[in-house]
């Protein structure tokens, strides 16, 4: 099970490498000039750490500590023709050969007629080494964060340009707060782990290596007797990286909760308060940042106990080299002398910091894994609503729009349109009416294609609009709904939305049509005026007639209304319904009527019960018929 579950990692880790690399790809140049500006950085700081332990000798130098003893024997014993040399001698040999040609460099720069000159010599290399380190430090570090962050904007672009071609289903079916979080905190917890993981990662395993090869060519079987206690230290990260995944996830989510309950109070809090119940939202909000909170401090004991026990691994292992090879060196029996002994202990403790960073790489990288599922299950999500290959653009709508046989349902255990079959003829008001959840508004969404029905066939003007482009189709149409959305904008560009090069005259004619330029001109800022979120600066009349002038300025050949002048008071019903005779003159129209009023004078009328057709004709033959419709009217105007 074990060996099951680190392939299991590995392949999830080799997914995230490999799809974030995709992105990187486009970066090729920055990341080049960032990993060769660590390289040099890492190379810079290895030198640091090589001159101290010459630099020591330098300062405290001391005379009374026997020097190593020559293995006179090993000597002769490889040098006779007996023996044959063995591949540690070729090792010790070439590690030998190495060490010196590196002194002699130190040697070379440094050497001086006394030990103060030398200082000075040791003082001006040093400046050298600093400078030069910090100078590729600072680059690769520009580079990478130029890296960094645009890799993330572009997963927040990619999960955003995501959002707007999946359809309304997939929104129907999930909080709000956990879509926004996405977007938000799954994308930082990513980006931890791409800092981690491709800018730490550069640096601290070139570190590593520089200093893992000073220890290797100072001395290699002290470097062995160090790595003893590898397999241990490696076994926790794993350990503590399989926690830390789960605990991530965790937290994620209750993040999510946090966002959604933050997101739907806002929204509605006028219902908070008409109904008093700030309180009861305060405890619904506290309860979510308590479970975040209980989430997140498991997840950070975990993250922050890899550190202190990695450190006393790494410590334990410099004091058993420092026991063992210190008295050697004392004794005079070491193979190397007190300079180089004391440059290799630098170099190993330096390695405790880049190896430290490089552990908890792994445990960072789990949790960018958690994220990263979070944020490709978004994007990998399967867009029901695309335009076919052989589909095409229709920039006028001439004939009829015919709905045949069409079915549909949201899940399979409940039918919200079954075999509905009916057409409307261009230039026609047709209304829907009917029950509520009979399906009227579904019915008139999968015009647009909002949903896609499982069977059936919608066609306008004979092709199937599943061969049209989205873009088109959705072009042909002008959508007024029953709740008015507007943006948090001015006016002027709530009307004007997704148009451009409109200059404010038509605005300001569309708003006359729609029966809303005499209030716009009564706000301070006219045009300019904020709306406020979702427009709650303005009375819901007042929302209605943009959101007509809004329909009116796209000038729509097919206008698909959801009337909404129940909720209005006498006089903004007046100039509202004013505005939707105007946006529907000469226009083909598909009305869902709540108020049954106001389709008297509809051409047609579609009467729609648990998802059929149950009648269908015009207002006095409805009443006539003694149906549903005219139960329906006589409900709504019966005298009480």
């Amino acid at each position: 099970m074990p060996y099951l579950s680190i392939n299991l990692i590995s392949e999830e880790l080799l997914n995230f490498y490999k799809r974030t690399f995709l992105i990187l790809r486009s970066y090729w140049k920055q990341l080049a000039v960032a990993s060769f500006s660590a390289a040099l950085h890492a190379i810079f700081s290895g030198m640091m750490v090589w001159i101290a332990g010459p630099l020591m000798m330098t300062l405290f130098q001391v005379e009374n500590l026997p020097l190593p003893q020559t293995p006179t024997e090993n000597v002769q014993k490889v040098s006779s023709p007996e023996n044959s040399v063995t591949i540690d001698d070729q090792l010790a040999s070439v590690a030998d050969n190495i060490r010196e040609t590196m002194k002699s460099w130190v040697n070379n720069f440094v050497e001086a007629d006394d030990r103060q000159d030398m200082l000075i010599n040791f003082s001006w290399l040093i400046l050298i080494i600093v400078l030069f380190k910090n100078v590729f430090l600072y680059i690769q570090g520009f580079f990478m964060a130029f890296v960094q962050q645009s890799v993330i904007r572009k997963f927040r672009n990619e999960l955003f340009a995501k959002y707007q071609r999946l359809s309304l289903d997939y929104f129907h079916r999930r909080r709000t707060g956990q879509i926004i979080s996405r977007v938000t905190n799954d994308v930082v917890v990513l980006n931890e782990s791409i800092d981690i993981g491709f800018n730490r990662l550069v640096t601290d395993l070139l570190m590593s290596g520089v200093l893992f090869s000073f220890l290797i060519i100072l001395s290699w079987k002290l470097t062995l007797l160090a790595m003893v206690v590898l397999p241990i230290v490696f076994g926790f990260i794993w350990f503590v990286g399989k926690k830390l995944r789960k605990y991530s996830e965790r937290s994620q989510e209750k993040m999510a909760d946090v966002n959604s309950v933050l997101e739907e109070s806002i929204t509605n809090m006028r219902v908070v308060k008409a109904f008093a119940m700030e309180n009861f939202e305060l405890k619904k909000f506290f309860t979510a940042t308590k479970d975040y909170f209980k989430s997140l401090l498991w997840m950070t004991r975990i993250r922050h106990l890899a550190s202190p026990i990695n450190d006393m691994l790494a410590t334990a292992a410099g004091v058993m080299i420092l026991l063992y090879a210190g008295r050697q060196i004392i004794s005079g029996s070491g193979e190397i002398d007190a300079g180089d002994f004391m440059t290799f202990i630098f170099a190993m403790f330096s390695m405790i910091r880049p190896v430290k960073s490089l552990t908890q790489i792994h445990v960072k990288l789990q949790e960018g894994i958690a994220a990263a599922e979070r944020i490709f299950e978004v994007i990998d999500a399967d867009e029901k609503i695309v335009d076919t290959p052989d589909s095409k653009p229709v920039t006028k709508f001439n004939h009829c729009i015919s709905y045949e046989a069409v079915s549909f349902s949201y899940n399979e255990a409940e039918q919200v349109l079954d075999n509905v079959s009916f057409t409307v003829n261009s230039g026609e008001v047709v209304a829907v009416v009917g029950p509520s959840g009979g399906g009227k508004s579904t019915l008139l969404d999968l015009l647009p294609r909002f949903y896609q029905p499982q069977s059936g066939v919608i066609k306008i003007d004979g092709i199937d609009i599943q061969q049209i482009k989205l873009d088109s189709l959705r072009n042909l149409m002008g959508i007024v709904t029953q709740e008015t959305l507007l943006f948090n904008d001015t006016i002027a560009n709530n009307i004007a939305y997704g148009l451009e090069n409109i200059g404010r005259q038509e605005i300001i004619e569309a708003a006359k049509m729609a029966n809303a330029h005499n209030f716009i001109e009564e706000f301070e800022k006219g045009y300019e005026s904020e709306v406020g979120n979702r427009g709650v600066m303005l009375s819901g009349g007042q929302r209605q007639r943009l959101a007509i002038a809004r329909a009116l300025l796209k000038n729509p050949q097919i206008l698909i209304f959801d009337e909404a002048t129940s909720a209005l008071d006498t006089e903004s019903e007046l100039l509202v319904q004013q505005a939707i005779d105007r946006l529907m003159s000469g226009r083909t129209v598909l009305v869902i009527a709540h108020r049954l009023s106001t389709i008297k004078h509809a051409d047609r009328i579609i009467v729609i019960d648990d998802g059929r057709i149950v009648e269908s004709g015009n207002h006095n033959d409805l009443l006539s018929n003694g149906g549903l419709y005219n139960r329906l009217y006589s409900l709504q105007f019966q005298e009480v």
